[in-house]
């Protein structure tokens, strides 16, 4: 037995050296079987599957297989060969097969569609197709399970047009039998691709026909039009299945409650889990967990709880999922000792918080100004076997700029680094932004400068920052400098740039300048949004210039754009004390019930 287990051992060794090193050699050369074989046909051996529980325990069978005279008969390879897969050591089928067929074992379609299927897991689908031409090479009729795989495999690797090809080919040239099998995988294909519109005409195709699509191809097609957002076509398409008598499961009822949810309407979702439970379809985890997330989102935290205890009365155990949710949406209302207890609660059900748990509370901390509950917070994480990521770190930063804790936070950042914490886009614009807003202008800048000399990629928002933080400052002169040398550095402004400039410009009262920076944008094909208009529109009110104003609120509402709360209330006090200008009086009514 000790012999047997070392042996099986070494079988798996090879294996994965054959393997890793992309070569599958065959493994009857290791065995030292040359010879011709003789196979049974009398079926004196019989494979008990109850012996091969796991991989070690297959290697050692087939070892014992392929050294018995007479071998036995392909059926019992082929046994093997599924218990194999449904271990899921596709590669291992897949070495075996070509053992199977080098030591001249004669192979059935059973045995080739195996070896299909283990390719295609495997990610070798043109390996796959190889093996298909086998079949009509030995004169076997492939069958939709043959094709099964093959169209699955191509569908999960986004090659959408050669599996619509394949589809076709077995349509036109009759190669098989259609069945609601292979069906199922091409709208499922089809629908997860994103071609929902195609997977319905399919559909409708099989109504017309004899292979009537069942549950889980309608859920298929509810489920991609809930994706698309299409939930009136995926509701009326569900009471079409209701009425052709297909009985929902609680795939098709989450999916439409998700689509329901996913659009706030909460009313229908609610209807639709009160069919679902008088139809005797009772909700599981998935389906909970989306009606308390929905709930929590909505600000609907305690109906959320309600749920969660249903789930329970229901023997659904809620898992971290659900508690996360809990969590967020107590966040959300700034309820942040509940949402602790419920952080707390998990541990006394089994229920290990991750990542997630700790980066939401820690959220929750640093909105409401907690920032030491959430520094205690993330010392905690490395005990608790967890390693803040970039977003924990990306979130404390904010809330101790947001405190004016400059200095603890740049230590933070400096922590981050040496930890190897690698940074990322919305790190470095919390930094320039969170010096910025507590007047280290200066300090941002030279932050910038060493950004760019570590050769990292700049990008125009933490310019944009960087111009907006000297606009504030008064440093009016410095952040035009710095909006001149944009090009040499490789960077276009956008409309944010140009925005944020033409304010500063306003701000220091050359509207000559902000009149010409909003030319230029226009030159360069970048279009003044909104804000754009806004701002300068203010800033010749601020001044007197009504007429200029009415020149650029116009042509403003020529794009269908309009003026926001603090034009509109500028508008309003200055028409107080103005009250005989014809202009502003104008203006007012135009954009003013």
């Amino acid at each position: 037995m000790k012999n047997e287990i070392v042996l099986g051992k070494n079988l798996l060794l090879y294996h994965n050296t054959c393997y890793k090193s992309g070569i599958f050699l065959p493994l009857h050369r290791y065995f030292g079987t040359n010879s011709v074989p003789k196979c049974s046909s009398d079926g004196k051996f019989k494979l008990d599957l109850g012996t091969v529980n796991e991989l070690n325990d297959a290697l050692i069978m087939y070892d014992k297989m392929i050294r018995m005279n007479p071998l036995p008969c392909v059926r019992e390879f082929n046994k093997l060969l599924s218990r194999i897969v449904k271990l899921k050591q596709y590669s291992v089928a897949v070495s075996i097969f070509k053992d199977i067929h080098i030591s001249r074992i004669p192979v059935s379609e059973y045995t080739m569609s195996i070896a299909i299927n283990s390719y295609c897991f495997s990610n070798r689908v043109d390996y796959a197709f190889s093996i298909l031409g086998w079949f009509f090479k030995l004169g076997y009729l492939p069958t939709a399970t043959t094709f099964s795989p093959l169209l699955k495999s191509l569908f999960r690797g986004n090659r959408i047009e050669e599996a619509h090809k394949l589809f076709k080919k077995i349509v036109g040239e009759e190669l098989c039998e259609l069945n609601v099998i292979l069906y199922g995988v091409v709208i499922d294909g089809l629908c997860k691709s994103g071609n929902t519109a195609q997977a319905v005409r399919l559909l409708r195709v099989m109504e017309r026909g004899s292979c009537m699509p069942d549950t889980y191809i309608y859920s298929s097609v509810i489920d991609g039009l809930c994706k698309d957002r299409r939930i009136d076509s995926a509701v009326k398409l569900f009471y079409e299945m209701l009425g052709k008598g297909i009985t929902p499961d609680v795939v098709t009822y989450t999916s439409l409650l998700h689509g329901l949810c996913n659009l706030s309407r909460l009313r229908e979702a609610k209807i639709l889990m009160r069919e679902m439970l008088d139809s005797k379809i009772y909700p599981d985890v998935v389906t909970f967990n989306i009606v308390v997330d929905t709930l929590c989102k909505e600000g609907l935290v305690d109906e959320a709880e309600d749920i969660v205890r249903i789930m329970i009365q229901n023997n659904e155990v809620p898992d971290i999922i659900t508690y996360n949710a809990l969590m967020d949406g107590y966040c959300l209302q700034s309820r942040d000792d509940q949402a602790r207890n419920v952080f707390e609660s998990m541990v006394g059900k089994g229920i290990i918080p991750d990542i997630f748990s700790y980066n939401i509370l820690i959220n929750c901390y640093c909105k409401k100004k907690k920032i030491d509950d959430a520094l205690k917070l993330l010392r905690e994480m490395p005990r608790k076997g967890f390693e803040p990521d970039v977003t924990t770190y990306n979130t404390i930063l904010q809330g101790l700029f947001c405190v004016c804790r400059c200095s603890t936070a740049l230590e933070l950042f400096d922590e981050m680094q040496v930890s190897g914490r690698k940074s990322n886009f919305f790190t470095y614009c919390n930094i320039l932004d969170g010096l910025c807003g507590n007047g280290r202008v200066l300090q941002a800048i030279e932050f910038l400068d060493e950004l760019e000399k570590k050769g990292l990629e700049i990008h125009i928002t933490y310019y944009n920052i960087a111009i907006d933080g000297l606009c504030k400052a008064g440093k009016f002169d410095t952040a035009n400098a710095l909006f001149d040398v944009l090009p040499c550095k490789g960077l276009q402004p956008d409309v944010v740039t140009y925005s944020t400039l033409i304010s500063g410009c306003c701000q220091e009262g050359l509207l000559k300048e902000a009149k010409n920076l909003f030319l230029q944008m226009k030159q360069k094909n970048c279009l003044p949004n909104s804000l754009t208009y806004n701002v300068i529109v203010r800033g010749f009110l601020v001044k007197g210039e009504f007429d200029e104003a009415a020149m650029f609120l116009e042509e403003m509402v020529g794009r269908e754009l309009s003026p926001d709360c603090s034009t509109l209330v500028l508008l309003i006090d200055l028409q107080r004390t103005r009250e005989n200008n014809s202009v502003l009086r104008n203006m007012i009514q135009k954009f003013t019930p």
